[in-house]
């Protein structure tokens, strides 16, 4: 049988000890576990063990099931590969025959055969995967105006765009849009964390003479509506606008878009309201900043390398703006204009 290879740039004793660090965590509630099968069913429980066994080339480990994000296993078991929710990756074969979940229709066991992906959720409850696609973080994104890669563990866009997009100034949009569950009414009180980069205009996409260095972007979330052309009524959703000089401010909006039927211009909303705003933020255009972001009911806080800038109540959030509000819908990434980026160690879950 062959064993397939470890593609982490690290060795393997420590792999092995970020592994049992992880193990030694006291979790206050069971993980859960999604299953994606090969007959196009999705099997959701909790599972009736807390590690994978994995044959490697340089050892036999037991995975722990709190450390691993996705992993898609192949019919013949021995090239499965393992995503980590710090973005490692490890490759193996599962030596495992069945697994067995406790679902809300009773205790089943599925064989390793039938299974084509799974994801582990922390406790707090799964969250939909939502349409899109290419799935990243456990999530289906929708890939808009540009192109995307998966780069090692990032999702990175690229200075080109999507094909069949009408790209520029005077067409329907710029700026790369990664967007996951668009008006999902079951995304209300959740949980998003990840790592996010501006890392400036690539010269191969500048054809408006940016400078260099320009760096500006927003972070959507509870998107009730969005639209990949700037000239359809759609955008609503709260919004973290970031600058690369450490400005910031949240504010959230109901249907912006263009009104004329191609190009940039009279851009309009039906509803807007600032709710916080700053400055001095660290951001890094290489390696990227953490972010975390709690909505639960009308309350919204955020957190940019662990320290919380924003903890606001937006009473007004549950109150109908042109037939829309902001209690529900999903997450995105807006990069502006051609201002390149990436996202990496995206999780998101219920709270």
């Amino acid at each position: 049988m062959r064993l397939a290879v470890f593609r982490m740039a690290v060795f393997a004793s420590v792999a092995l000890s970020g592994f049992a660090g992880t193990e030694q965590r006291d979790d206050p509630a069971p993980l859960r576990m999604e299953l994606d099968l090969v007959d196009g069913s999705r099997v959701v429980g909790t599972p009736d063990i807390a590690a994978v066994p994995l044959r490697t080339s340089f050892a036999d480990i037991s995975v722990p099931l709190s450390a691993v994000a996705t992993a898609r296993i192949d019919g013949d078991r021995d090239t499965s590969v393992f995503t980590f929710k710090n973005g490692d990756r490890l490759q193996g074969a599962v030596a495992l025959d069945k697994i067995a979940l406790e679902t809300l229709f009773g205790n089943v066991s599925i064989k390793i055969e039938h299974i084509r992906s799974l994801r582990v959720m922390a406790p707090g409850g799964s969250l939909p995967a939502g349409e899109g696609s290419l799935e990243f973080g456990g999530v289906n994104w929708k890939l808009w105006r540009t192109q995307f890669a998966v780069q090692g563990d990032k999702l990175a866009t690229l200075p080109r765009a999507r094909a069949g997009f009408n790209y520029g100034h005077a067409g329907n949009g710029r700026g790369a849009r990664l967007m996951t569950n668009i008006g999902s009414k079951e995304w209300k009180d959740y949980r998003v964390e990840f790592e996010f980069c501006m890392t400036g205009v690539d010269p191969a996409f500048n054809r408006y003479g940016l400078p260099a260095d320009f760096g500006r972007a927003s972070i959507l979330f509870r998107v009730a509506d969005a639209k990949e052309s700037w000239n359809e009524r759609g955008l609503s959703s709260y919004r973290l606008a970031l600058n690369i000089d450490g400005t910031w401010s949240l504010n959230c909006s109901y249907h912006g878009h263009c009104r004329t039927t191609s190009g940039y211009g009279n851009y309009t909303t039906e509803g807007n309201r600032a709710l916080a705003n700053g400055k001095g933020l660290k951001l890094d255009a290489i390696n990227g900043n953490k972010f975390r972001i709690d909505v639960t009911g009308a309350r919204i806080r955020i957190w940019v390398d662990g320290e919380k800038i924003a903890d606001v109540q937006d009473e007004k959030m549950r109150e109908p703006v042109g037939g829309t509000t902001l209690d529900h819908g999903g997450v995105g990434f807006a990069w502006q204009w051609e201002c390149m980026g990436w996202i990496r160690n995206f999780s998101a879950r219920q709270i």
